[in-house]
């Protein structure tokens, strides 16, 4: 009795659940269509149980001439990203498979899964244009999973299908099948083949100079660069790229005066005819009837010939000329410094001398061929050209200079410079509050010259005034230089009984010039050869010096060093002098050893 009341408790326990369960269901599907569905369409599309799928990759380069690169950059929820670094040769491809993860313990159940890589081509093994694209599945709010090629910063053309479909920056359902999705991602850039051809020169015009560059555009089939023929000569000239596109350029060298063709080997019709260039020589750096300053100057110009070699035999000739028209300086032949590259020559350190007018002229070499040229250089093959009138200059003494001639307290001096000629110049000094009388002394050649008479010892100005034809002085044409007359650096000895004594000249002690405010203490300092020890005696103003202490030795030899010193950075002492002195019983007898 207890088993029956047993049994049938449990089958009322049944009944119970199941129409529990019923009730429920209906409740589900009435209040919950969105929450059911939501399972119902994951386990369709992608059970939680798959944890992973799988995608065939296929990379393409289909770049005519430009290798590629692909390399991984990112990754999310990918279990196999393949190959981290892809290279692939023009019209190459590439094969492999990857693999994402949708498990629940790494966080990736239901979430975006992407595989990222940058591609980049490269050109002449230079990086060209790049991409940056990647491999992107989602589960968006509708529940689908979907699959698509994304790319970004991209300079390059990229097609790309998810199993047969058109996924490029476009969603596409994802493949739910346990087949692998196959995915094609062609990659190519714009450096694509296009016919040869000679941009430059221009059909029928002339070229500037010998050298001259060729440029064009594209490539042989092959890739290869082309090779340049001509129709006036047996050579061959290979050409560079320029780096830009498919641009390139080579040089050679073309004879004056003709006209030939410049075609591409192996390429039909694709010559260029154009004129050489003029045959011959110019001046251009200098114009007819220019004046230039005095001082050096250049010349340059433009040549032209049938060879290199007959443009390096090129000549310059300069002849200079008075005022009068007599020479000043005959004519002079140079060679210039010549760019075969450029056709343009030059020529430098020429002195052009104040007041004297040159004319230069220029001859190509010319060989037999060049005889029967037409075409010539049109521009100047002479020019004659002036230098400006002498400024009143003052060359000889120059400034800050130590003039010496003599022990004596005066001394003359030899005044020469420049200045236009035929002009007159005033010369004279001044020495403190003193100021000599004015000298006139007329210019020759553009030269002049005086000497000045008793000219004392110290600080002395010299001034020349410049003076026209008519005799009056000429605004700011003159000049000045200031300098130490002085006396020479001697040194002698006198005996008194057994004793000798040193004294000399040197320059001279100045406290202070009126004039220039220059201050001057000048000494001499005396050795004796193999002491370590010397002596210093001071010069007067007219620069005369004497060792106040005396000298004795009855025997041996000794040579003493005698150094001139001055206080002053302008006028630094002369060379030393040396005596060499033997004693004996009336005294040392000295002999000057330079």
């Amino acid at each position: 009795m207890s088993a029956i009341k047993i049994s049938l408790c449990i089958v009322l326990f049944f009944i119970t659940s199941i129409i529990f369960n019923n009730s429920f269901a209906i409740d589900l599907k009435s209040d919950s269509v969105i929450f059911g569905d939501y399972f119902y369409r994951l386990g369709k599309i992608k059970n939680r149980s798959d944890l992973y799928a799988y995608y065939n990759i296929t990379f393409k380069n289909n770049s005519k001439y430009d290798d590629l690169k692909i390399e991984v950059l990112n990754s999310q929820c990918m279990s196999n990203i393949g190959d981290n670094n892809i290279s692939l040769k023009p019209g190459g491809r590439y094969d492999e498979t990857i693999e994402d993860s949708n498990g629940f313990f790494e966080g990736c159940t239901g979430t975006q899964k992407f595989l990222e890589w940058e591609a980049t081509t490269y050109f002449n093994h230079k990086e060209y244009k790049s991409c940056t694209l990647g491999i992107v599945t989602y589960l968006p709010v509708y529940f689908v999973w979907q699959t698509m090629i994304e790319t970004n910063d991209c300079d390059l053309e990229i097609e790309a299908t998810c199993d047969g479909r058109n996924c490029l920056n476009k969603n596409v359902d994802s493949n739910t099948s346990y087949n692998p999705s196959n995915v094609v991602i062609t990659i190519k850039d714009d450096n694509n083949w296009e016919s040869l051809k000679i941009t430059s020169p221009e059909p029928n015009s002339t070229v500037d100079n010998n050298y001259i560059t060729i440029s064009g555009k594209g490539r042989n089939q092959d890739g290869n660069l082309p090779i340049l023929i001509t129709s006036f000569n047996d050579y061959i000239y290979l050409v560079q790229p320029t780096g830009d596109g498919d641009n390139w350029e080579g040089q050679l060298w073309m004879q004056c005066g003709i006209t030939g063709t410049v075609s591409i080997q192996e390429i039909d019709n694709s010559g260029v005819t154009f004129n050489g260039p003029p045959c011959g020589a110019t001046i251009a750096s200098m114009q007819d009837g220019q004046t230039i300053s005095a001082g050096k100057y250049s010349l340059s110009g433009r040549v032209n010939s049938d060879t290199a070699d007959d443009a390096k035999r090129m000549q310059v000739q300069i002849t200079g000329y008075n005022n009068d028209g007599t020479i000043y300086i005959p004519t002079t032949s140079y060679t210039p410094n010549v760019d075969t590259g450029t056709g343009e020559w030059s020529l430098d350190g020429l002195e052009a001398v104040c007041s004297i007018q040159y004319k230069a002229s220029v001859s190509g070499y010319s060989s037999e061929s060049q005889a029967t040229h037409q075409s010539f250089l049109p521009e100047k093959k002479e020019v004659s050209y002036s230098v400006q009138n002498c400024p009143v200059k003052i060359t000889n003494p120059e400034n800050d200079e130590v003039v010496s001639s003599t022990t004596e307290d005066t001394q003359n001096i030899l005044i020469k410079g420049q200045a236009a000629n035929g002009s007159t110049v005033d010369v004279s000094y001044k020495y403190n509050d003193f100021e000599s009388p004015s000298y006139s002394v007329s210019s020759d050649s553009n030269n002049w010259s005086y000497e000045v008479q008793g000219v004392p010892v110290g600080f002395i100005t010299i001034n020349a005034v410049g003076r026209n034809t008519s005799g009056e002085p000429i605004p700011g044409n003159k000049d000045e230089v200031i300098i130490l007359s002085s006396k020479v650096f001697s040194v002698k000895t006198r005996n008194d009984s057994v004793f000798t004594e040193f004294y000399g000249t040197s320059m001279p002690s100045i406290d202070v010039n009126e004039e220039t405010e220059e201050t001057l203490n000048a000494e001499i300092e005396i050795f004796l050869d193999g002491f370590e020890y010397s002596e210093n005696v001071e010069s007067d103003e007219n620069g005369n010096w004497a060792y106040e202490y005396k000298h004795y030795a009855k025997r041996g030899e000794y040579v003493f060093i005698f150094e001139e010193n001055s206080d002053n950075n302008l006028y630094k002492g002369r060379e030393n002098k040396i005596l060499k002195c033997i004693g004996s019983d009336l005294g040392m007898s000295c002999v000057n050893e330079n």
